[in-house]
Parts: C-alpha cells; sequence; structure tokens
C-alpha cells in the first residue's frame, strides 16, 4: 500500500471517491479491521471509522490529495497533505493533515494519529456521519 507519498495520496483518494459498493475493500487496502484511528483526538475502531469514511465517501463529489512529505523509518511513517474537496451540494473545502502511523507486515497501517486543520469549507471532524 505505502511506498510513495503518490501510493498514499491515491489510495486515500480511491476511499473517498469510489462507489459505495467498493468502499470496504478499498478501505481494507489501507487498514485492517482492528486499526485503531485518530483524527483530531477522536479515537475510531472499526465501528466508528468505517462510518466515518462512508459519511466522507457519500458527502463528495471529487477528493484531491496533495502529499507533500512521507518519511519513513522502518514501518512507522509521518506525512503531511492537503486535501482538497468538492461535495455532492458543490460546497468546496480544504484541509491540511499531519499523520503518523504503523503498518504491519502486510504493509496495512494499524494504528493511525492525524491532526486536520480545515482552510476552507466544513469541518469534517465534527459531522456524524451515522
Amino acid at each position: 500500500m505505502i511506498s510513495t507519498k503518490e501510493d498514499f495520496a491515491s489510495a486515500i483518494e480511491a476511499v473517498f471517491t469510489c462507489p459505495e459498493a467498493e468502499l470496504e475493500s478499498k478501505i481494507l487496502n489501507i487498514y485492517t479491521k482492528e486499526s485503531v484511528i485518530t483524527v483530531n483526538e477522536k479515537r475510531m475502531t472499526w465501528e466508528d471509522f468505517f462510518p466515518y469514511f462512508k459519511g466522507i465517501n457519500n458527502s463528495m463529489a471529487a477528493v484531491q490529495i496533495k502529499s507533500d512529505k512521507l518519511v519513513q523509518n522502518g514501518n512507522m511513517f509521518a506525512e503531511r497533505h492537503t486535501a482538497y474537496g468538492t461535495g455532492k451540494d458543490g460546497t468546496k473545502t480544504q484541509a491540511r493533515a499531519i499523520c503518523m502511523f504503523e503498518v504491519n507486515e502486510d504493509k496495512k497501517v494499524i494504528w493511525l494519529e492525524e491532526v486536520l486543520h480545515f482552510s476552507a469549507g466544513t469541518d469534517t471532524t465534527t459531522i456524524n456521519y451515522e
């Protein structure tokens, strides 16, 4: 899954823009069902982050991820990107993200800490997608 910043960006874009029928498989290309994801101090397991991703996927018409940096030390990564989105209602969003994560032997993310700062549009971390 992760070898370059472009691979990382493509994988995330696929989650946010794929048909709903493919969403679970796209997420599982990156994460495991045992992964723990924390976004802006909100800790999520599969039961939480699947609906979180589903809500973003269902609300977005287009997403573009521009990864600035990807640094690797063994199975640990640090990454910084900007996400640009267009909602199905035409709303434009832009967010900067800084991530730290660890991958397992299958190169799947097993934990991730992300800090998001929205500079335009909706703060999706406060939306209840369930």
